[in-house]
């Protein structure tokens, strides 16, 4: 052996007890995953709820992360490196302690923000008929109908990407992932596959369970992916798709997520928001100054039911994770400090270009109460237009 290689794990406990015990708990929890004496010399670590991982500054290219506080009168939120660089990255998904990235040219990568291990994925920008124009600072797009348009880099991609859902606990050589694309199909790739592979439909929402992905195809119309052989085998899972919006009252736009319980149980949620106008009785007024949601509703599937969901108005002792992510359902008594029957929400890319372009640097984040269908609004730490900030629950 070089003499200047060292068995790390043989390190006294205490030593390693005393050093680890002075870090910040993003460095604490790499610890603990170094060797099993590391991790023996640490208690476990406790997270109080998701993280949100916050967009990269220019001037500081490190991950930062925010846990909310409950009582909303401060911000203990830190950073974390080394990681890849991430300035100019958009967050497009994330799944349990992964986060899919994607580039201005459209390559896309999972990223363990913790342990820097990163998975490169196919390039998206093959799925969308186009040029690059460099010496323009952009892409044309070409239509069916002959016809074309441009947009700039950013633009292009923030637009076209809606949302990237992939396997849990992803590796190099075990992976599967699905992209939903505005104006384009759906596509999905996976380890051994050089490229994504466009799909004849698109859908509303999108999310990984238990080795399936479910689609939501319409407002309650959903089908289960199954990508692990050769080629995907779709499967009608629910095949009633109940119009719920007659029900509900008037508004703008609608967002969709699918949600399942650590048991098995598919729930709906229907995000209502809006643009606020300067002057609502002003006709010639058609500038919006923020997009703001307000307010959500939860249905959860029932078989028994004839008309397949029923409303939920009291989630017990959960609370629902939703925006760029695999949207979570989570127990109270798994993640200290997370408040009950709950929905925790971060931006949309929509409402962030929106208020991004007004000069805003709150963005609609929050928590929404179910009960008494009461807001907590959130102001971050420092000024944020876009991405928005998704949400991270550390690998342990």
């Amino acid at each position: 052996m070089d003499d200047d290689a060292h068995d790390w794990s043989l390190l006294p406990l205490d030593l390693l007890r005393l050093l680890g015990e002075k870090l910040e708990l993003p460095h604490r929890i790499v610890f603990r995953t170094v060797c099993k004496s590391w991790c023996s010399a640490l208690p476990s670590v406790s997270v109080p709820y998701p993280w949100l991982l916050l967009p990269a500054q220019q001037i500081d290219d490190s991950c930062t992360f925010l846990p909310l506080p409950s009582d909303n009168e401060h911000h203990s939120y830190f950073k974390f490196s080394p990681v890849p660089p991430l300035y100019g990255m958009c967050y497009a998904g994330s799944n349990g302690g992964w986060v899919a990235i994607v580039d201005l040219a459209f390559h896309v990568s999972l990223l363990n923000p913790l342990t820097s291990a990163q998975i490169d994925l196919p390039s998206l920008l093959h799925l969308f008929p186009g040029e690059s124009l460099p010496n323009c600072g952009g892409y044309r797009f070409y239509k069916t109908d002959g016809n074309s348009y441009f947009n700039d880099f950013e633009t292009c991609r923030d637009y076209h990407l809606k949302k990237v859902i992939f396997s849990s606990n992803p590796t190099p050589n075990n992976y599967m992932a699905m992209v939903i694309c505005n104006g384009f199909p759906s596509a999905y790739t996976k380890a051994g596959i050089s490229k994504w592979i466009s799909l004849d439909f698109s859908m509303r929402d999108l999310i990984y369970y238990n080795g399936l992905f479910y689609a939501l195809m319409g407002p309650s119309y959903i089908i289960a992916i199954d990508l692990s052989g050769d080629d995907p085998i779709k499967r009608v899972f629910i095949d009633d798709d109940i119009e719920f919006f007659d029900s509900l009252p008037i508004c703008e736009y609608h967002y969709h997520y699918l949600a399942f319980s650590s048991t098995g149980e598919l729930f709906l949620i229907l995000r209502r928001a809006e643009y606020v106008y300067l002057d609502p009785d002003d006709d010639d007024d058609d500038d919006p100054i923020k997009h703001e949601t307000i307010g959500f509703m939860v249905f959860k599937y029932n078989c028994d039911s004839s008309y397949y969901w029923d409303e939920v108005r009291c989630l017990g002792n959960k609370s629902i994770f939703v925006g760029m992510n695999n949207a979570y359902l989570l127990s109270i008594e798994d993640f200290a400090g997370l408040e009950a029957n709950c929905i925790y929400f971060t931006d949309t890319w929509e409402g962030s270009r929106c208020n991004a372009d007004k000069g805003r640097s709150n963005l609609d984040i929050g928590i929404f109460n179910l009960e008494p269908k009461k807001f907590q609004r959130y102001c971050l730490p420092y000024e944020i237009t876009l991405p928005p900030p998704i949400w991270f629950i550390p690998s342990m």
